[in-house]
């Protein structure tokens, strides 16, 4: 019982610290500096992907991608609608 205890507070004490150090990680810009680009690198919750230009027999131009978008039109992504990393 006492080592589930430590690992759970183990796990505890990491991911807090984890959620104190990414609070602290905003900067301020100038009002006339804009971020140009973010590179967000992560699983399907960040990429879902767009092979548009890439030869392949696996394409996502049709429906239902893309019906949550704006004018509901298949825009290439595995994705029917936006992901965190739109929203950004």
């Amino acid at each position: 019982m006492l080592c589930y205890c430590l690992v759970f507070l183990s796990r505890t004490m990491v991911l807090f610290q984890l959620f104190v150090a990414s609070c602290k990680g905003k900067v301020q810009l100038p009002e006339n500096v804009t971020v140009k680009a973010v590179f967000a690198f992560g699983d399907s919750i960040v990429d879902q992907g767009n092979n548009n230009h890439i030869t392949t027999v696996v394409k996502c131009n049709f429906e239902p991608y893309g019906k949550d978008f704006l004018g509901g039109k298949p825009t290439g992504r595995f994705s029917n609608a936006k992901t965190p990393s739109d929203l950004i």
